[in-house]
């Protein structure tokens, strides 16, 4: 990007409401920065308020003026803003110009929290622009910094925080082989933990877990005399509680079945007492009798999805069911790839068949024309011929979501007659069934027959967008 920018069109915007704004402009004197690093910059009332919405309340309102010095000059200090970055602020203030010719990283940081401070959001913008293109390894190294910096006002800084979320769940071990990653805040930690992406091995996030929680307390991590986190022989129960109370909110996100059997007992079984009896002997019997699993986090987090009608959580419970059909030993790890999408490819049944035949097995989801979203899961896959063996279809199964996509509105349907559950007879649409669910181009019907219950609740209806995913296992 360019060190220099200039923004002519909002400077001029604001310039005309001096025109109607007639007052006599004053003298402010801005103290920037804490002791002993505070610096007197001067500016003109008018101007200020004008393009800042942080001065007009300041200078508009008498009580929130901090002084008036002894020539009588309005007195504003700001000390949470960065003494070297102010100038460049100032001078954007007023001439629309953005040099960051001699700036770094750090003072890229330093001008944006001052640029939100400000309420300045075309600057806040382009900052955050110009630090992800410019500075991306920078970035990368202080996680902590810049998410705890923007923490308490994350709406304000949507594109860094964005960008920030987007490669740790990427590469999660790049914050967590920080040495002062155990320095983020608790909500900002659970930001990142409850994330869906998170592609990594699900044991290195526990690993990670437990070191942040013995970090948020001192008496805890002074019973660590080496760096073997997992031997908690000299702990007591006291300890356990203590260390319970923080990492309580974090279980949840810990998709323990993902966890191998040997990790599970020697890095799981050491902390058993901070987990609740229920959820310890539900992880132990899906271990050892390879029982179904019940609670939330029931198969490994989901990479990226590729759709616009679903997002990674509604995702995860359709991963999730067709994971209950595996066995400990034949777990998989389940990603999707687009094959076919409506709106891009067309709402044709020929293109669909063409991208979607002979692909293995698949997921398609529909969005109907009221947001609520349908779809199936095809174990064997769509084929331009029916298979002979038609074991596998009784793994198949319809689901819905409601329009606003909550996961506790998903219903699932499954097949009662699993030779019938799909017709590749037909090449003209997706044919789940003798007649349960057939989409042709923009409609589609629903007349229960082989699947145990209607997957929608009209005959008839209109569709706003297919997506056909390959459903890959390793």
């Amino acid at each position: 990007m360019n060190s220099v920018t200039e923004f002519y069109r909002t400077l001029s915007n604001d310039l005309q409401k001096l025109i109607v704004d007639v007052n006599e402009s004053k003298i402010v004197n801005i103290k920037v920065g804490k002791h002993p690093h505070v610096e007197n910059f001067r500016a003109h009332s008018n101007i200020l308020m004008v393009r800042s919405p942080y001065f007009k309340d300041k200078l508009s309102t008498q009580d929130i003026i901090d002084s008036v010095d002894e020539n009588n000059m309005i007195v504003i200090i700001i000390q949470e803003i960065d003494v070297e970055s102010f100038p460049v602020i100032l001078r954007y203030i007023y001439t629309g110009i953005v040099d960051l010719s001699t700036v770094d990283a750090q003072g890229l940081l330093n001008m944006l929290i001052g640029a939100n401070i400000l309420q300045l959001e075309e600057l806040s913008y382009h900052l955050q622009d110009y630090l992800i293109n410019e500075y991306s390894n920078w970035i990368q190294q202080n996680y902590v910094q810049i998410l705890s910096k923007i923490s308490k006002n994350q709406e304000n800084f949507e594109k860094i925080s964005f960008y920030c979320f987007e490669k740790i769940g990427e590469n999660p071990i790049s914050l967590f082989s920080l040495k002062d990653f155990t320095k983020l805040n608790e909500d900002i930690f659970y930001i990142i933990l409850d994330q869906e992406t998170l592609q990594c091995d699900e044991v290195i996030v526990w690993e990670a877990l437990i070191k942040w929680s013995i970090d948020q307390s001192p008496n805890i991590k002074e019973k660590f005399n080496n760096d073997d986190i997992f031997n908690t022989s000299n702990w007591n129960d006291e300890t356990f509680d203590k260390l319970k109370n923080i990492v309580d909110k974090f279980i949840p996100c810990i998709h323990f079945f993902e966890i191998s059997s040997s990790d599970f007992y020697g890095k799981i079984r050491p902390y058993r007492k901070i987990l609740s009896p229920e959820t310890y002997e539900e992880i132990l019997a899906y271990h050892m009798k390879e029982t179904k699993r019940k609670s939330t986090k029931l198969w490994p987090r989901l990479g990226k999805i590729d759709s616009e009608i679903i997002k990674s959580k509604q995702a995860t419970s359709i991963t999730n069911l067709i994971g209950n059909h595996y066995t400990l030993q034949n777990k998989k790890k389940i990603s999707f790839s687009l094959l076919y999408r409506a709106k891009r490819d067309g709402f044709n049944p020929g293109i669909f068949r063409n991208q979607c035949n002979d692909q293995g097995s698949s997921l398609a989801l529909i969005k109907l024309d009221n947001g609520k979203v349908i779809g199936g899961y095809n174990p064997l896959g769509w084929m331009k011929i029916d298979p002979k063996d038609k074991n596998d279809y009784s793994k198949s199964f319809l689901f819905s979501f409601d329009p606003n996509l909550d996961i506790r509105s998903m219903k699932c349907v499954s097949i009662k007659t699993p030779i019938f559950a799909f017709n590749n007879q037909n090449q003209q649409a997706l044919h789940f069934g003798t007649s349960d669910l057939i989409i042709n181009g923009k409609t589609g019907t629903c007349i229960v027959k082989d699947f145990q219950n209607p997957i929608v609740n009209t005959r008839n209806f209109y569709i706003d967008n297919i997506e056909v995913f390959a459903v890959r296992m390793k």
